[in-house]
């Protein structure tokens, strides 16, 4: 492979003509614009802060959580990929200060943490079901997967570990969003990155828009049944298992268990609970109105209990994310 995939930045187009950076959490620009420590740190001043912040005028609030781009209770897709990017990927793209501000501050630095270590465990789960099994294809289902970047940097990843294991199989993203414009950013970027010279060319890979409502899974029971001899992961970062009700959890994993193949996987992102969470993170969504769920691990084993699916592995980046895999029972 050439090494040049990882020193040059691609970019794709939005409908509207706007450029961004593909996102590739293997770029240097990538892993330079995170650092544990200064996150960690962040969110121990962001405990003490936010009670500074409780006690502005209104006024002045009210411009801090206009600066702070919360779009109708929840970071937009778009807005997600661009703190994503960092200030590293993001240089030179044209931003309103707002977004400009934002995509430096250290609060959002979570975001790219929890990308690159979702990738790492998709791809560590489905590195050996590819070896094993040759003649299977690959199969994504990315809930609220807007622009998909988990599911192209996983792809990533594993092309790096063993290129091999690519070729000759059909690989599908299907992205289960109630938005198009993320998975119609999403498409272009494959085709980008499909072009000769690039990672994925020659690779025999569809994209697929699913218009999805969560709390209407029908769709992902269908369409796992026409793919039941494929490699199937089925993935929510920063959506489902975040901003979902118990209700429609259970329904999604229940659906999607029932006719995806036994060595199927779930993986996803929730928030710590309450009484564990970290208070600048607890103090600052509160703040801004982000109407995010603190569901913690135990909240995720209670939702288990009514299902097939079980917890495989977890892992917690700073007392906020918990990233999980399921496995069947």
């Amino acid at each position: 492979m050439n090494v040049n995939h990882n020193q040059r930045i691609l970019y794709a187009a939005f409908e509207n003509g706007i450029q961004l950076p593909i996102l590739d959490i293997t770029h240097p620009l990538f892993n330079a614009s995170i650092d544990e420590q200064a996150f960690h740190l962040n969110g121990l001043k962001s405990a003490r802060s936010i009670e500074s912040l409780r006690k502005m005028p209104g006024f002045i609030r009210r411009i801090f959580v206009k600066m702070s781009n919360v779009d109708n209770s929840y970071l937009s897709g778009v807005r997600t990929l661009l703190y994503k990017l960092g200030p590293g990927l993001s240089q030179g793209i044209k931003l309103g200060f707002r977004d400009k501000w934002a995509v430096k501050q250290t609060s959002f630095m979570g975001l790219r943490i929890r990308l690159r270590d979702l990738c790492r465990r998709q791809s560590t789960i489905l590195l050996p079901q590819l070896k094993q099994f040759p003649e299977r294809n690959l199969c994504f289902f990315n809930i609220a997967g807007g622009a998909a970047t988990d599911c192209i940097n996983t792809l990533i990843l594993i092309q790096e570990s063993d290129p091999d294991l690519l070729k000759g199989r059909k690989i599908e993203f299907n992205i289960l969003d109630i938005e198009s414009y993320g998975p119609n950013f999403a498409k272009r970027c494959i085709d980008v990155i499909k072009q000769p010279g690039e990672r994925f060319h020659g690779l025999d890979i569809t994209l697929n828009t699913i218009h999805y409502d969560w709390s209407q899974p029908e769709a992902l029971l269908k369409m796992s049944e026409e793919r039941s001899d494929w490699v199937q992961l089925c993935s929510s970062e920063g959506g489902l298992f975040e901003y979902g009700s118990d209700a429609d959890i259970i329904d999604n994993l229940n659906h999607f268990y029932t006719n995806s193949p036994a060595d199927a996987r779930v993986t996803g992102s929730l928030i710590f609970d309450r009484a564990h969470v970290n208070p600048g993170y607890l103090g600052f969504t509160e703040f801004i109105g982000v109407q995010i769920r603190y569901l913690g691990l135990e909240g995720l084993q209670r939702i288990l209990s009514q299902t097939s699916w079980v917890l495989e592995g977890s892992h917690e980046i700073d007392t906020i994310y918990v990233l999980f895999s399921l496995k069947k029972a």
